[in-house]
């Protein structure tokens, strides 16, 4: 136990001692010579007007925006462009025309122009239906106050036939009905 207690004592002095810095000395810089002369081409973004996300009440005017861009110096002067329009993305390849296509397409053009005067006539219709059916409200409320008036003028005739009868003397009876009731 006393030779494991001196081995681990002298192990962990032995870990704990400082070993000599060792001193590497870089060789001297020297200036670095350009490959080749290299010049520089601007190009010009204009970015439009923003609002900060992080701050709405902050806006950015337009303005542009300038790249710079190392290009060789054997490069022409001028560096032409053209715009990205000018050529189909690869992923588009159009179909090869064909008869049955043109067939097809002269069929669905034929059914979206029937459908469009199908569409126009029930247009037509639908407003026919409607002018009617406010005719038809129109004179309902038209039938509805002539019948009330007709009522009114029933009830003052029944009113004054039987003023009538009571002067009339009172032995007699009167012989007819001065006015028959129409039922609807």
């Amino acid at each position: 136990m006393r030779l494991i207690s001196f081995l681990m004592i002298a192990a962990f002095l032995a870990g704990c001692a400082s070993k000599p810095a060792v001193v590497d000395r870089a060789p001297p810089l020297r200036p670095l010579e350009p490959a080749s002369s290299v010049k520089y081409a601007e190009t010009r973004y204009d970015v439009r007007g923003y609002r900060e996300s992080a701050s709405p009440a902050l806006r950015h005017e337009p303005h542009a925006v300038y790249r710079r861009t190392r290009v060789p110096s054997f490069a022409s002067n001028i560096l032409e462009s053209t715009p990205r329009t000018s050529f189909p993305p690869p992923s588009f390849s159009p179909l090869p025309a064909s008869a049955e296509l043109e067939v097809e397409l002269a069929k669905q053009r034929q059914v979206t122009t029937d459908m469009r005067v199908a569409q126009a006539t029930l247009a037509d219709a639908d407003q026919k239906v409607k002018a009617l059916y406010a005719a038809l409200v129109r004179q309902s409320a038209d039938v509805l106050k002539l019948r009330e008036q007709l009522e009114a003028e029933r009830n003052r005739l029944r009113s004054s036939a039987l003023a009538e009868s009571l002067t009339v003397a009172p032995g007699s009876v009167p012989t007819k009905n001065p006015s028959p009731e129409v039922k609807w």
